[in-house]
């Protein structure tokens, strides 16, 4: 029995899922959250906003946490590609270096 892959629609949906239940609660405590923009081919876009958005430490969380855990729960993804304009953040919870 050949078990068929996923659709990008149906990755898009089983990443917000993930984001919703097992990350943005954790990032919600720095006032932060994960939204999933697109999946196209396989390939994941997120935005950072709130105290995400411009964090000095975005992109340890995003290779770190968010991406590891994406990739267990949602195991289609081929690549998860940050989208945020971390320049643009006004209250990031820590200030860039």
């Amino acid at each position: 029995m050949t078990v068929e892959a996923r659709s990008d629609q149906e990755i898009m949906k089983a990443v917000q899922a993930a984001l919703d239940d097992l990350i943005n609660p954790a990032v919600a405590g720095h006032g932060g959250q994960i939204s999933v923009m697109m999946v196209r081919d396989r390939k994941v876009f997120l935005q950072m906003s709130g105290g995400c958005q411009g964090c000095g430490q975005a992109a340890a969380t995003l290779r770190q946490g968010v991406e590891s855990l994406l990739r267990e729960e949602v195991p289609e993804i081929e690549e998860i590609i940050d989208q945020t304009n971390h320049a643009e953040g006004t209250n990031p919870f820590y200030q860039p270096g």
